[in-house]
């Protein structure tokens, strides 16, 4: 009787290990990738969806140079070191440090871009307003997009002022 439970104990024992080495091999090495990273190392980190990735380097090119509104009335500049400097009638009513997240692979139609101080005021201490809304609108076919900022007026009126392209960044 002994012997057959010490067996029985052995067989155990080894079935307890072979169930192991199998769920290392096929859960830890297959399912979770071996602890190795993820599938696109070249991606800065996994945020959300299927290998969804930030890829801001992709979109500082397009988005450095000056832009203008239609009516010339708004005007901004944008470059990767010196941030944004947004200027209406030829005044400057904001400058400050741009930030955005730019998520890839697949087509991006609207990328939010964020700036440290969201009024804008006058170097005379008129406020135009603050910012409701600024990103990036990436164009259908050819062509950079455009920008579109959503201003809240001191009235509490809205304003939305589109940007086009007018200059590409001097490299």
């Amino acid at each position: 009787m002994k012997r057959r439970m010490i067996w029985i104990l052995l067989a155990g024992i080894l079935v307890g290990i072979a169930l192991s080495g199998l769920y290392k091999h096929f859960v830890t090495d297959q399912i979770m990738d071996g602890g190795d990273g993820m599938e696109n190392p070249d991606a800065a980190f996994l945020l959300d969806g299927d290998h969804t990735y930030v890829d801001n380097d992709a979109l500082w090119p397009v988005l450095e140079g000056a832009w203008e509104s239609a009516d010339g009335r708004w005007q901004a500049s944008i470059g990767e070191e010196s941030g944004i400097v947004l200027r209406a009638d030829g005044e400057a009513v904001l400058t400050s440090p741009l930030h955005f997240t730019y998520l890839r692979p697949g087509k991006v139609v609207w990328t939010e871009l964020e700036v440290e101080e969201r009024e804008l005021v006058t170097p005379d201490g008129v406020s135009l307003g603050g910012i409701r809304e600024f990103g990036y609108e990436a164009a259908d076919g050819e062509g950079s997009g455009t920008l579109e900022l959503t201003l809240e007026r001191p009235d509490e009126s809205e304003e939305t002022v589109t940007f086009q392209k007018t200059q590409e960044q001097e490299q």
